[in-house]
């Protein structure tokens, strides 16, 4: 068989090469000196008679071959990452690993402490490495950018950014509700139609400038006088933001019930437009749908994820 005149290892710095065609930085990747990274390229071009990488110019750029060998070498990485993690049964009290996730401000601040409290009572062994969602809303495909490109766990998003190629499940639906200053007499007593579309609003929102919480912001702030909102991406902000000032935030349920619990300055009102709720969804990476420790850890999330958000 072909496969036996090649070190299966070579697969791995060809997969690096492929992802970033560049000896230098996936010398450094792997840890290993740049003269290697060059010689087990040469074996590579010689096991598959092609170049592989080509100059262009100053740079680096893959081979028609390399493009087309790309998936493949990628997808078989993947599979052997799972075979050699993979353990007969998941003793979550006594297993050491990291898990990784990406989600929004959100589910940072308001889902993972009570994730975080239950790894260190029931799992101590497991850590969490949290990426901010906003790093890869830009990307077309933000679900696949994160768990292929990145190699991370799992991603909490919106329902309309996630991959039909990954597995998925429902986490976090809420209402929306809206937070004014207690000083605001233009919500008071009742935060009405009128008043909604004519005050200034706070929103939240990712990198690339997009609501946050919202799937649509059009139904928010078109009316509402665009240039009067005030967008920020910090969530946290919010709450102080409000005081002194007749901005009006709208926010998912159980994060403006929160707010205004902890903020006496805040008064929560009933959101006075039909708004679509809050729906983010938790994907995990489809070689892993059958992985124990994947399966304990999603069902965590969906358990911590009924405290903040009971569904009805």
């Amino acid at each position: 068989m072909r496969y036996r005149s090649i070190d299966l290892n070579l697969l791995v710095v060809l997969d690096a090469l492929l992802d970033d065609p560049s000896a230098t930085r996936v010398a450094e990747r792997l840890n290993v000196g740049q003269p290697a990274i060059s010689a087990m390229l040469a074996k590579l071009r010689d096991h598959f008679g092609d170049p592989l990488l080509v100059q262009e110019g100053r740079k680096l750029v893959l081979s028609p071959v390399a493009i087309e060998l790309k998936p493949a070498v990628h997808a078989w990485i993947e599979r052997a990452r799972t075979l050699t993690a993979a353990k007969p049964g998941f003793d979550a009290a006594r297993a050491e690993r990291r898990f990784s996730i990406a989600c929004s401000e959100i589910v940072a601040g308001f889902l993972l402490p009570l994730v975080s409290s239950r790894l260190a009572r029931d799992a101590p062994g497991i850590s969490l490495e949290v990426r901010t969602f906003s790093a890869f809303r830009a990307a077309r495909t933000p679900a696949i950018e994160a768990l292929e490109r990145h190699g991370l766990d799992f991603v909490v998003l919106p329902s309309i950014f996630t991959s039909a190629e990954h597995p998925r499940r429902p986490l976090l639906t809420a209402a929306y509700r809206c937070l004014v200053w207690r000083g605001n007499h233009a919500a008071f007593p009742r935060l009405d139609e009128v008043a909604f579309y004519r005050l200034p609003h706070i929103v939240p929102t990712l990198l690339d400038g997009s609501v946050a919480t919202i799937e649509s912001d059009d139904a928010l702030i078109h009316r509402a006088q665009r240039e009067r909102a005030v967008r920020t991406e910090h969530l946290l902000a919010i709450p102080f933001a409000l005081a002194n000032t007749s901005l009006v935030a709208t926010l998912p349920s159980f994060v403006a019930e929160r707010f205004a619990a902890r903020q006496t300055h805040l008064r929560l009102v009933d959101c006075p437009i039909p708004l679509p709720p809050l729906s983010e969804v938790v994907q995990w990476r489809q070689n892993r749908e059958n992985d124990p420790a994947y399966v304990w850890f999603k069902d965590l999330l969906l358990d911590c994820a009924k405290e903040i958000a009971p569904q009805a």
